[in-house]
């Protein structure tokens, strides 16, 4: 796989998954699902939250999977939910949960967009300041959160989603400065369009090539084990997204609005996911 590392002020240390707890959100399906089977495999126990049964999950995972139950987009109920995780105990947070909304901004109903930054940015941050007391008190520590590409740059149909994605690079990069001099890693990863439910009906661009959870999967567990502050999935995306736009800003658009799936994600209209 190929993977972008984008360097940063995160500390030296070195996190060896095998024998870790790992708490992970959003574990129903998905890249969440898959990052707690891979962990487990690992040797690693796993605690995944959702807003219901990850029954699947757990089969797949098997005893070293513990189920939360709960939504994230209140700070109340981020804060039952990583208090519940605190009484296990754990070594790594991984902030998966998010859903992808769409459609043109002035015409469907605010709530669509409130919901969308609620859960993607308010409950990550909510759970992280939770979380944050517990991981400095452990021996070594990390945080991964999940972005996108979309947390990079701006895309037709998804501004809402887009604005949740850039908050979360954004505060991932400052949270990575506030504990440089802690036992504690902070990493954020920017993948591509992953083969999930949440892509369904939606055509990928010639900038946004479609990629495999499993590859999403790595470039967190190696983002874990080198304290690697940025990846990019696949790499060649930190050009395409990252660079390139910034330095040729007029040409990226024109590239952008000529490709026929431009408005993939405005014509899916996606409403908030049903559980």
């Amino acid at each position: 796989m190929n993977l972008a590392w984008q360097g940063g002020t995160g500390n030296s240390h070195l996190m060896k998954a095998q024998g870790k707890t790992i708490f992970i959100t959003g574990t129903a399906r998905g890249i969440g699902q898959a990052l707690a089977v891979a962990y487990a495999k690992a040797g690693c126990r796993v605690i995944g939250c959702d807003l219901g049964q990850q029954n699947e999950t757990a089969a797949m995972v098997g005893e070293a999977y513990t189920q939360l139950i709960g939504d994230i987009a209140t700070p109340e109920g981020a804060k039952a939910l990583v208090d519940q995780a605190i009484d296990i105990g754990f070594d790594v947070l991984i902030n998966n949960a998010g859903i992808a909304t769409s459609g043109t901004f002035a015409d469907a109903d605010f709530a669509r967009w409130k919901r969308t930054i609620d859960v993607n940015l308010i409950g990550l941050m909510a759970v992280t300041h939770a979380a944050l007391p517990h991981l400095r008190s452990r021996p070594e520590a990390h945080i991964v959160n999940l972005s996108s590409i979309a947390g990079a740059w701006g895309s037709p149909g998804m501004a809402a989603y887009c604005a949740s994605k850039h908050g979360v690079t954004g505060f991932t990069r400052s949270l990575e400065y506030e504990l440089a001099d802690t036992k504690i890693g902070v990493s954020c990863i920017h993948p591509s369009m992953a083969r999930t439910r949440m892509i369904d009906d939606v055509p990928n661009t010639k900038l946004t090539p479609v990629i495999e959870p499993d590859d999403v999967v790595k470039a967190v567990m190696r983002a874990v084990e080198f304290n690697t502050p940025q990846i990019f999935v696949p790499g060649r995306m930190r050009w395409m997204i990252n660079i390139i736009p910034r330095l040729f800003p007029s040409l990226t658009k024109r590239l952008l609005l000529s490709d026929k799936n431009a408005q993939g994600w405005t014509n899916a209209n996606k409403d908030v996911p049903e559980i």
